[in-house]
């Protein structure tokens, strides 16, 4: 079977493993050329789903067009073609890459929560939206570290270290519980208890809808 491959009944499969790879790896791949070709597989593996989906094409294009500038503004990033730090640059980017990642999760979600049929795909679209939630919050903390670099007890900039962002971002979605970071500034907060109760809330629901498709198939 092509991995490289995003319909019929597996087309979340590839993205959860390489959201999983993105993750792992992530220590390792903080600039250069390992950077935009993770990012360059992240992008084709999500286009390929979203072009799968039944939405109107309009918010698919409108989507598609912010998909392509966040993976050139990462381009510019990872090759080292922009200033060391551009406060300007930096919160564009950001910005734009989080509405790339939330875009995805948003779109993903509402495919699997209305799908009249729960299968292994469906897991899988499901824990996918998961982990892009915590990637697209880790952004978020970023541009708040980037306007205010006291917001957190620790610097969370993404041009220093996304990967600690990161690990802030999955701490707080599963309400691990905080150690070496933080959240100090009221807006950090606000990010901060709104993406814990995210982290509550979402598998709360899509186990009700799990469980709800399974039994109303086993019905019919």
């Amino acid at each position: 079977m092509n991995l490289l491959h995003a319909s019929g009944s597996q087309k979340y499969r590839q993205l959860l493993i390489v959201l999983i790879i993105l993750f792992l790896l992530s220590p390792f791949l903080k600039a250069g050329v390992g950077s935009v070709v993770s990012d360059l597989l992240l992008l084709y593996s999500i286009i390929l789903i979203i072009r799968s989906l039944t939405f109107p094409k309009s918010l698919l294009l409108i989507y598609l067009a912010i998909a392509g500038l966040a993976f050139c503004l990462q381009l510019n990033i990872g090759l080292g073609w922009t200033p060391a730090f551009n406060q300007a640059f930096d919160l564009l980017f950001q910005i734009i890459f989080a509405l790339y990642i939330g875009g995805a999760a948003y779109l993903i979600s509402h495919d699997i929560l209305t799908t009249p049929r729960v299968t292994a795909d469906t897991v899988q679209g499901g824990i996918s939206v998961y982990l892009l939630i915590g990637f697209a919050w880790a952004l978020f903390y970023g541009m708040v570290a980037t306007l205010d670099p006291n917001a957190f007890s620790q610097p969370l900039l993404l041009q220093e270290s996304y990967l600690r962002a990161l690990h802030f971002s999955f701490t707080t979605l599963t309400t691990l519980g905080y150690g070496d970071i933080v959240p100090v500034s009221e807006v950090a907060l606000v990010l901060t208890n709104l993406e814990a109760i995210l982290g509550q809330m979402y598998p709360a629901v899509f186990i009700s809808v799990l469980v709800g498709g399974y039994l109303g198939h086993r019905a019919s």
